[in-house]
């Protein structure tokens, strides 16, 4: 079972090894439109739970196989906080990180929650998504389990604001036609705005989605951008750039197909992070059909065969 997948170059994180807390099934209370994993009815617990001992393993095997890691990135097919042993895994991943920094990718919707909220204090840095601030947009856009409560969602990440030390991140994926108002931005805005974000990501669909939904345009994302900025939001806005290149990172099928399923990746992405072996291996995948090319928004992607 392959734990950890990547690297794969941040522009904002650097050098990142993912760390999936759910390899093999899709475990999340979301069922995103959006989602880069095929859609899966939302769930309230993970049933399938790998041992803090299992992960830890299959960190320090990678770390001593890539030596630049310079960010652990903790997330899941699915939820991370969802793990029900989060805290004790961050207490013993110290032990072992080296110099790497910790990053949590979170949907933020437990954060409430002190038996989560404690674990998460843990991090170096934690990310939160943030789709809606209204129920009837965060309903459509996220598709949350029954039991959560987006009120709840709120006060809880003002709450954990209180007494995080670290770099507190926010992201928000435009759908055309679903949150993308101009209203609930604005209160979006007026949301964020007291919890002083180290910065705030903005973007639209940029791979393969779960469901048939449409971006927004770049001149719509400006237009969010200049709205957020002008409440006091450090705004990011990424664009396709050249990727780091890292001429050595070699991987074998299962870690091509681990890596795929978590993240298409584009033509690009390949030729820069993947040596000339992988790719190999890449192009024998594509003629077994074990793993297709799609493009979207104009850029080809490598991603999975759906079954």
């Amino acid at each position: 079972m392959n734990v950890t997948f990547g690297p794969i170059y941040s522009r904002r994180f650097g050098e990142s090894l993912g760390v999936d807390l759910s390899p093999q099934y899709k475990q999340c209370n979301y069922d995103c439109l959006y989602c880069e994993l095929e859609g899966k009815k939302a769930q309230e617990t993970m049933e399938e739970i790998l041992s803090v001992e299992e992960i830890l393993t299959s960190i320090q095997e990678a770390l001593s196989k890539f030596k630049s890691i310079e960010c652990l990135t903790i997330t899941a097919n699915g939820e991370p906080t969802l793990y029900p042993h989060l805290y004790e895994l961050m207490l013993r991943l110290e032990d072992i990180k080296g110099a790497a920094k910790t990053l949590l990718l979170t949907n933020g919707a437990l954060l409430w929650d002190l038996n989560v909220s404690r674990a998460c204090l843990l991090f170096d840095k934690v990310k939160f998504s943030l789709d809606a601030v209204t129920p009837e947009v965060f309903k459509k856009i996220d598709r949350p389990h029954s039991t959560i409560n987006l009120e709840q969602i709120l006060r809880g990440i003002y709450e954990f604001r209180q007494d995080f030390r670290g770099e507190l991140y926010a992201e928000i994926l435009f759908v055309k036609g679903v949150n993308d108002d101009l209203k609930e931005i604005e209160k979006m805005a007026k949301f964020l705005f007291p919890l002083f974000v180290t910065r705030l990501d903005i973007g639209t669909i940029d791979r393969p989605p779960a469901y048939k939904v449409q971006k927004v345009s770049q001149e719509a994302l400006k237009e969010f951008q200049a709205l957020f900025q002008k409440h006091g939001i450090r705004t990011n806005l990424p664009t396709r750039e050249t990727t780091k290149s890292q001429e050595n990172l070699t991987l074998n099928e299962e870690e091509i197909l681990k890596t795929l399923a978590l993240r298409p990746m584009s033509q690009e992405d390949i030729k820069a992070l993947w040596d000339s072996n992988t790719q190999e291996i890449l192009r024998r995948l594509c003629k077994e059909q074990k793993v297709i090319e799609n493009k979207i928004n104009g850029v080809d992607f490598y991603q999975l065969t759906k079954k």
